[in-house]
């Protein structure tokens, strides 16, 4: 006897029940991948990266432990210690949304340079390639049912023209935070013979500003007036990059006499000095052979500052980052002054 005889209506109910056991076993999927969704966007560690960093691999969405990109950022910035980021204030007397922390830009920029992108435009670009990394930097992710990691990337990640600006105006002890960490880890991993920071060197650069008064094609006068503040920057300063006391000869009258041969020049055609609106970065550095030059100490100021100004302020920096003071250091004669 044949099973269709004794149950002769077992293929239909059979199939049935298969299918009803199949759709259940969908809608149970559909149920926790949702709310595996809704935990990651609601995840409190995103934007730490120092926690991700020591979180169990298992305890992260599994489209962040696919991405490469991710998991390479997790290990380059996660050793930095983020917990203590100096934040601004969220308080203020204004309704509106809580502002996304300003850790979150400053990984953005260190991103920026690692990738070695020069504008905005193209670090958006690369975020909106890596949803895994947007979740990571823990930016406000808005849900969207038409991804698989459940955020619409395009409207989570901010405008070009507002992560700019917000790095523009990032304060100086949020900026200084990076090199601080970056400082002491490298003192935590170099071998302790090699004395790390025990020789530094001191110089400063000026950096131009933007403005119409630097260009010299640009007809103009008064233009470098220090009463006439440029248009395109209301903080910066002019200042002289090079000056010198010596007189100036042609190739003519290059040999020194005693009695003059030609006609005096008058003062107001002489020149005396390279001018530029625009600011000074000082830098304290250290090198070690066979392993690289490092930067200890920065501070930039408007240009219209002398370089004496800088060595106080490096000095005091570069002390905080290493720990100690450097035993000797290599500067130039604009820092021979007395109290130096």
């Amino acid at each position: 006897m044949s099973v269709s005889q004794v149950f002769p209506n077992f293929p239909t109910r059979g199939w049935h029940i298969l299918r009803l056991l199949q759709q259940c076993w969908h809608g149970l999927g559909e149920r926790w991948h949702r709310r595996s969704i809704e935990a990651a966007l609601t995840d409190k560690r995103r934007g730490n990266l120092a926690l991700l960093a020591k979180a169990a691999p298992e305890s992260l969405p599994r489209f962040v432990r696919e991405s490469q990109a991710a998991q390479e950022y997790l290990t380059l910035l996660g050793v930095l210690d983020w917990s203590s980021f100096p934040e601004r204030s969220t308080l203020r007397l204004w309704p509106g949304p809580k502002p996304l922390p300003r850790a979150t830009y400053a990984a953005i920029f260190l991103i920026k340079i690692d990738q070695g992108y020069a504008t905005m435009p193209k670090v958006r670009k690369y975020l909106l390639e890596q949803p895994a990394l947007v979740w990571l930097l823990g930016f406000r992710l808005v849900p969207s049912t038409a991804y698989s990691w459940g955020f619409d990337v395009d409207a989570s990640v901010p405008t070009n023209r507002h992560m700019s600006r917000v790095l523009r105006e990032l304060d100086r002890a949020q900026v200084s935070f990076l090199l601080k960490s970056a400082v002491q880890l490298l003192a935590e991993a170099l071998p302790p013979e090699l004395e790390f920071g025990k020789e530094i060197s001191l110089d400063t650069k000026h950096i131009l500003a933007w403005v119409r008064e630097n260009n010299p094609k640009a007809e103009m006068a008064n233009r470098y007036d220090k009463t006439r503040q440029p248009k395109g920057d209301p903080d910066c300063k002019v200042g002289c990059k090079k000056r010198t006391n010596k007189a100036v000869h042609s190739k003519e009258t290059a040999t020194v006499t005693t009695t003059p041969t030609s006609e005096a020049i008058p003062a107001r055609h002489a020149s005396v000095g390279i001018f530029y609106w625009g600011y000074a970065s000082g830098i304290v550095a250290t090198k070690l052979d066979d392993w690289g030059e490092f930067v200890l100490a920065e501070y930039t100021q408007p240009f219209d500052k002398g370089d004496q100004s800088y060595f106080f302020p490096l000095m005091a920096q570069t002390e905080a980052h290493l720990g100690h003071k450097p035993t000797s250091g290599a500067l130039d004669a604009a820092f021979d002054a007395f109290y130096v």
